[in-house]
């Protein structure tokens, strides 16, 4: 771990300040320091809703498919549910 002491010492607001003008803020996901919003290097904001807006949408890049008329489309729905987790007790 780092010595966040100058000789005994604890460090300034700005010596901390200069410590962090080149942080890894953002840069991947393993890194340290994260800002909030919806980039997959960001962490999620406390209130984030999954609208597109403060967050990635919920379902973003994946399709509903098939006929709503023969139930298909329903299907697909119910697919798309299981793989968020949703347990599919539905019957023929």
């Amino acid at each position: 771990m780092a010595d966040l002491t100058d000789n005994g010492q604890m460090l300034s607001a700005e010596d901390v300040e200069r410590l962090h003008r080149n942080a890894d803020t953002d840069t991947r996901k393993e890194a340290l320091h994260h800002s909030l919003g919806p980039s997959s290097t960001q962490a999620s904001p406390g209130d984030h809703d999954h609208k597109g807006g403060n967050s990635r949408l919920l379902f973003e890049g994946l399709t509903i498919s098939g006929d709503r008329s023969d139930g298909t489309a329903l299907l697909s729905i119910i697919q798309l549910l299981v793989s968020f987790g949703a347990t599919d007790s539905t019957t023929a």
